[in-house]
């Protein structure tokens, strides 16, 4: 790291999230070990923060800038933060397993509340005999006009990447979504 940063404050972007480690960006690409200052932290993946450079290969985030997003689960006992500063979420389903109706429609609600665009992503649409039923368990959503990118993502993955190219997202589903 260059040593004029070393003492001074930078800002950079949250990368990672390691229990209270968090891995920052910074703008030059380095990406420095950061922790927060005191016991609880509010930091998601995402956030912009600024950051006071406390050794050549560690840093404390001082304080978190404004936020354009935040996306978090919650339940009677507590938040979790997931990320901020999102573009659009990206809510992978398949034709196989079977998916969920409520974690598709729990997802878009939070999409529109944080007003962030939304992707469903139907994986698995080589499985030609379960596909059908996959689009019209989502013809709901589509009628809403929520966009949906059929592909396969063993063969077709590149298929998504326009749809990711200048976009911070972030990628939901069920395990066994793919």
């Amino acid at each position: 790291l260059p040593i004029s940063r070393f003492g001074g404050r930078v800002n950079g972007r949250v990368i990672a999230a390691h229990g209270r480690q968090y891995m920052v960006e910074l703008a030059d690409g380095t990406i420095l070990p950061c922790f927060p200052r005191g016991k609880k932290s509010e930091i998601a993946c995402g956030d912009n923060v600024e950051l006071q450079q406390t050794a050549e290969d560690q840093g404390v985030v001082e304080r978190i800038l404004p936020r354009t997003s935040l996306l978090y689960r919650s339940n009677e006992i507590r938040q979790k933060l997931i990320a901020a500063n999102v573009d659009q979420v990206v809510i992978v389903v398949a034709t196989e397993p079977r998916f969920s109706d409520e974690l598709v429609t729990r997802a878009l609600l939070a999409v529109e509340d944080q007003e962030i665009e939304a992707l469903i992503v139907l994986n698995k649409c080589d499985l030609a005999d379960l596909l059908p039923t996959a689009r019209q368990q989502l013809q709901a959503f589509t009628r809403l006009g929520y966009r949906v990118l059929e592909l396969s993502a063993l063969k077709h993955a590149d298929d998504l990447r326009p749809h990711l190219q200048g976009k911070t997202s972030v990628l939901v589903g069920q395990s066994g979504m793919g």
